[in-house]
């Protein structure tokens, strides 16, 4: 993240740079938007809630790979203002890389492009991951061809339902990861509101995670606090570890961000 503010994140990808809409840059942005502008490859003009359109100031591919450390992901310029990747995340990709090893098995849930999968798979680990939308789906297939890697099982599926059948199946998992989505509508056109439905996820996680295992939850929710994930995670896990905290990035010239919060039961 170059610089923020103004309801807009100026952003570098590899060596492509973006203008992209952000609710939460409500600030002054520290440079210009002359400055932005001479730098901005691309900008996304927002027609409805997330959707609009990008508009190619520089004529570049709007499909391109940038690298992070040993993976190459894969940046894509669609109908909404995301790009694939979520760099806040980034916390969450090293917590996995620790504690993941060839032996343990990781389920991703919300997983969309799957860079947390893309992670655990490098390290040989056995990877699930859930994702109601097609689309996402097939750009996580993409990240995977595009590493090399292979056996990540893609399962298009409502990660709610998805833990109701693995829990009647008993299986267990070493590591889970939940990235719920705020709102939204599942696989059977159900409207999805996350502060409805946090409580049963983290309920249902407890049953899915394995002995010495460890849940993260990442939550975009204004609804949804860090208190309230710490103590609804102290209930359902009193004899875990709890920490909860902010994810947040920084600007180069020095603004910050903040993502949403994140839950870590260990």
């Amino acid at each position: 993240m170059i610089d923020l503010g103004g309801g807009e994140k100026l952003e570098r990808w590899g060596n492509t740079i973006t203008i992209r809409p952000e609710l939460n840059a409500y600030f002054k942005p520290v440079l210009s938007k002359q400055e932005w502008y001479k730098q901005a490859d691309f900008q996304f003009i927002e027609e409805k809630k997330t959707f609009g359109a990008w508009k190619n100031l520089t004529n570049k591919p709007a499909h391109w790979a940038i690298q992070f450390e040993e993976l190459a992901l894969n940046v894509c310029l669609k109908d909404t203002k995301h790009t694939g990747i979520f760099p806040e995340q980034r916390i969450n990709w090293d917590k996995i890389k620790s504690f993941i090893t060839p032996d343990k098995n990781f389920l991703n849930l919300f997983a969309y492009t799957g860079v947390s999968s893309l992670v655990a798979r490098a390290q040989g680990a056995d990877v699930i991951h859930v994702d109601s939308s097609k689309s996402a789906l097939t750009r996580a297939n993409e990240n995977q061809v595009t590493n090399g890697l292979s056996g990540c099982k893609l399962v298009f599926e409502d990660a709610m339902l998805f833990m109701h059948r693995e829990i009647k199946r008993k299986h267990q998992y070493d590591i889970i990861q939940m990235d719920p989505p705020a709102w939204g509508i599942g696989t059977q056109g159900k409207k999805w509101q996350l502060e409805n439905h946090i409580d049963e996820l983290i309920q249902n996680a407890s049953q899915l995670l394995r002995e010495g295992g460890i849940l993260i939850t990442s939550t975009y929710s204004p609804k949804l606090t860090a208190p309230t994930l710490h103590e609804i995670a102290e209930f359902v896990f009193p004899l875990k570890t709890i920490q909860t905290g902010i994810l947040c990035t920084k600007s180069t010239t020095g603004k910050t961000l903040e993502h949403g919060n994140l839950l870590l039961v260990s």
